[in-house]
């Protein structure tokens, strides 16, 4: 299969993945696809291709959480996040979780990927110049991992700090 095919079906899919209504869809540019076992990462060079989640307003919560292999705190709430997606599409609800992975190099994104069976929506941002993108995320980010945010249409809420358990995650979402 082409690149070009790839690329193309993978946006596709991302328009279904992330609009749950009748309304305008999110569309996603990713540079390239990483087909894994467990999910397709789409890998960002540029913040641009990704900024849409962050202003997208529709029916859809979005639970989006920026994080990294190589960052403690990260990968101890991550199966928190997975809990929470789970959660989600059992009960039917118009949300989604998103990783936002900060790693340096694919082999360790897709070996972690791999190694704890992460089914959660990837994404992954390789694109070292933080400063001009990291307050498109939220103006108080000072680029400390983790960072969660929360996005519906009417409101985005900005958690700089790591989650205890599922429990502390699941009331900062539904506050």
């Amino acid at each position: 299969m082409s690149n070009f095919f790839k690329n193309t079906l993978s946006l596709i899919t991302l328009l279904f993945f992330f609009s749950c209504s009748q309304e305008k869809p999110l569309v996603l540019q990713p540079d390239e696809v990483i087909q894994l076992e467990q999910q397709e990462v789409l890998k960002f060079n540029k913040f641009d291709g990704l900024a849409p989640l962050f202003t997208h307003k529709d029916d859809t919560l979005r639970v989006i959480n920026f994080w990294a292999t190589w960052c403690k705190p990260c990968v101890k709430e991550l199966p928190y996040f997975q809990q929470l997606e789970e959660e989600f599409k059992a009960n039917g609800q118009k949300a989604k979780v998103v990783l936002i992975s900060l790693d340096m190099n694919e082999k360790n994104l897709s070996t972690y990927i791999k190694k704890k069976n992460l089914t959660t929506p990837t994404l992954w941002l390789d694109d070292a110049d933080a400063n001009a993108w990291l307050g498109k995320v939220n103006a108080n980010w000072d680029g400390a991992i983790p960072v969660t945010l929360v996005i519906d249409q009417n409101k985005t809420i900005f958690h700089n700090t790591d989650f205890h358990d599922y429990e502390e995650l699941k009331n900062f979402v539904l506050k």
